[in-house]
């Protein structure tokens, strides 16, 4: 008998077609867009910051309660004056929230520099402060030289905090505060004013996240009990 062959079968491997291709790319372009309008990640990037302003507001109410309690002769700065962060130089006529008070200015117009200044504060508390706003760019908490004017090395356990948190995205606003739009021109600074009693103070902030704004649903500006429904504010004394 003759031994039959067996017949050779190939194996065919079969690959995706151009069609398939261009599908399946389709699919992940589609998927993609739907990621990043969800997740949003500008928006997750503002939302991160502002809770870094939560956390360093309650960081400074923490060190200035524990220097309340622990120091015998307290000093929290001059009453009614608008502390708040500085940080640069003079950027010109028209920039915000830059200068001290018109023996320490430069610039062109000194004296509007004042003014903007005072403006600047009173869309942060209930009213303009009596005097003038106070700037710094020092973060040192050894001195009543920093943004605070507050000496927390003399509380006796030591400085419970090594600097002066400033905001995470520092910005100036802009110069539409001149007309009273203060929410709109907000820049992101933080800000202390101290009030007549020596532990009366309050401290500012501006969200910039949809969630912890005004009428979010995370929303920390108008839950705070304080007096501007556009701010974040925090201390012992809220209705300043």
């Amino acid at each position: 008998m003759k031994k039959m062959k067996k017949k050779a079968t190939k194996k065919v491997k079969k690959g995706f077609t151009l069609i398939e291709l261009l599908v399946v790319i389709a699919i992940i372009a589609i998927l993609s867009v739907v990621v990043v309008l969800t997740l949003n990640p500008a928006e997750m990037l503002r939302r991160s910051r502002d809770s870094n302003r939560t956390s360093d507001l309650s960081m400074i109410k923490t060190a200035i309660g524990l220097y309340l309690a622990d120091v015998s002769s307290t000093s929290m700065g001059t009453s009614a004056t608008c502390y708040y962060q500085w940080s640069g130089t003079n950027p010109g006529a028209g920039s915000f929230y830059e200068f001290a008070s018109t023996t320490n200015e430069t610039g062109a117009n000194p004296s509007a520099y004042a003014a903007n200044a005072a403006a600047a504060c009173s869309q942060w508390f209930g009213s303009a402060p009596t005097n003038a706003p106070v700037s710094s760019s020092v973060r040192s908490v050894a001195t009543a030289g920093g943004w605070i004017p507050i000496n927390l090395s003399l509380v006796s356990s030591g400085a419970p905090i090594g600097q002066w948190p400033v905001d995470p995205a520092y910005s100036l606003g802009t110069n539409t505060c001149a007309s009273g739009n203060y929410n709109n021109c907000a820049g992101h600074f933080y800000s202390y004013v101290p009030g007549a009693t020596n532990n009366s103070y309050k401290l500012a902030a501006k969200m910039e996240s949809t969630l912890y704004s005004s009428g979010g649903t995370g929303d920390v500006e108008t839950t705070d009990g304080g007096t501007d429904p556009n701010m974040y504010e925090q201390g012992t004394n809220l209705a300043l």
